[in-house]
């Protein structure tokens, strides 16, 4: 998995831990200071957990495109995206998750109707699965071009690691769609003039939904992505290795005190003694 995807999605689980964390402090904040739906936005702490998990929110919907533009990155600089780790390329790709979420959440806290948001959001997602297809297009037309072509062993492995992305990606696309689809529908009710209960049962959705996402997702992921399968079996192994107890004699005295080389001199030394 090459760096830069790393990196995208290092930041969107860390961004969802602490998304989560302001989650779970708003309750205690409304218990604590007496709130109710009236008043509890002119305390200052918990608008600030509302913003921060806003911009949350909005990251997420932002990770399918961000992804599928470093796919695309790597599908056009074919030659050198391997040999390379281009960070620059997985730092400006954050920054602008960064920026586009924070102006796009703070600017949703403050208006009056969030329907474009979320609209965004959707046509967004939208385009990354149309991008996605023409990603996979393009890089199987390069791997049935293999024959013919002269691509280098670097070349060849891009593509095969761009089509395999892009399969990934088709699988879990129908995950993130279904969260971000309840989601967005939970959003755009708050607009309507509806029942203050219908909105409560849409705003408990929409917690859940996001709790649910960043969860499931993944979890699908790890299902469908071989390599981490292969790093958290190595892990797991890791953690479940047995303990080595040194050796040691009837007063407790450890038997192994010298290092593995000196160990081993001295047995071939007690076996030549026993030879002779």
């Amino acid at each position: 998995m090459h760096p830069n995807f790393r990196i995208i999605n290092a930041f969107y689980y860390g961004q969802y831990l602490i998304q989560l964390s302001f989650w779970v402090i708003q309750p205690f904040i409304i218990l604590r200071e007496g709130l109710d739906d009236s008043d509890k936005f002119g305390n200052s702490l918990f608008t600030l957990c509302s913003y921060v998990r806003i911009v949350g929110i909005f990251y997420a919907f932002c990770a399918l495109p961000a992804l599928v533009i470093e796919r695309s990155f790597a599908t056009y600089l074919l030659e050198s995206y391997e040999k390379k780790p281009n960070l620059c390329i997985g730092t400006f790709i954050v920054m602008f998750q960064w920026a586009t979420a924070a102006s796009v959440g703070i600017h949703f806290n403050r208006a009056s109707n969030t329907v474009e948001h979320t609209a965004g959001a959707i046509i967004a997602n939208s385009l990354a699965v149309i991008l996605n297809k023409f990603n996979e297009k393009l890089n199987s037309k390069y791997y049935y071009a293999m024959d013919r072509a002269s691509y280098s062993l670097s070349e060849r492995f891009q593509i095969t690691e761009n089509i395999k992305t892009a399969k990934t990606f088709n699988n879990i696309v129908f995950s993130i769609g279904f969260f971000n689809t309840i989601v967005n529908v939970c959003l755009i009710l708050d607009n309507y003039d509806i029942p203050v209960t219908y909105k409560n049962i849409a705003s408990v959705c929409c917690d859940y939904a996001i709790l649910l996402y960043g969860i499931i997702v993944p979890i699908v992921y790890y299902i469908q992505t071989e390599s981490w399968q292969k790093r958290v079996a190595v892990m797991m192994k890791g953690c479940c290795k047995p303990k080595v107890v040194p050796l040691k004699d009837t007063f407790g005295h450890d038997m192994t005190s010298h290092g593995a080389c000196e160990e081993t001199t001295r047995y071939f030394e007690m076996l030549a003694t026993q030879w002779k």
